[in-house]
C-alpha cells in the first residue's frame, strides 16, 4: 500500500509532458506503436508470425486420394475394393425405400407446363 502511495506521489509530482515525452520515447526504443488515446489496434495480433502455411502443411494435400478413386485406378477382376461407408448409405437408402421412407421420385412433367 505504501508503495503505490508514493507511485501516486511521483505521478503527481511530474508534470504530464513530461510523462508524455517518456512515453513516445519508450516507444521508440521499443519498437511499440504510441498510442496516447489507448484505442486497440490490433497491434499485437498484427505482430504475431502468419500461420498460413503452418495449418496448410498439418492437415495435408488436399489431393488425398479417397477410396472411390482407388478403386477406380486399380479396378481388376482379381480383387475388389470395398468402400464400407458407401455400402452402408446404399444399404440404408434401399431399406428405407422399402419402408417408404425414401425421397420422392422426381416429375416427369417440365415445371413451366404448370395448370391453375
Amino acid at each position: 500500500m505504501l508503495e503505490s502511495a508514493v507511485r501516486l506521489a511521483l505521478r503527481k509530482s511530474i508534470p504530464k509532458e513530461k510523462l508524455i515525452k517518456l512515453e513516445k520515447l519508450q516507444c521508440q526504443i521499443f519498437h511499440t506503436t504510441y498510442n496516447p488515446t489507448k484505442q486497440r489496434t490490433g497491434a499485437k495480433i498484427l505482430r504475431k508470425p502468419l500461420i498460413g502455411q503452418t495449418m496448410a502443411s498439418y492437415y495435408g494435400p488436399a489431393e488425398f486420394p479417397s477410396v472411390s478413386s482407388i478403386a477406380r485406378l486399380w479396378k481388376d477382376d482379381e480383387f475388389e475394393i470395398v468402400n464400407e461407408p458407401e455400402e452402408y448409405r446404399l444399404e440404408r437408402i434401399e431399406t428405407r425405400k422399402r419402408r417408404g421412407k425414401g425421397a420422392p421420385k422426381k416429375k416427369r412433367e417440365a415445371a413451366g407446363s404448370k395448370r391453375k
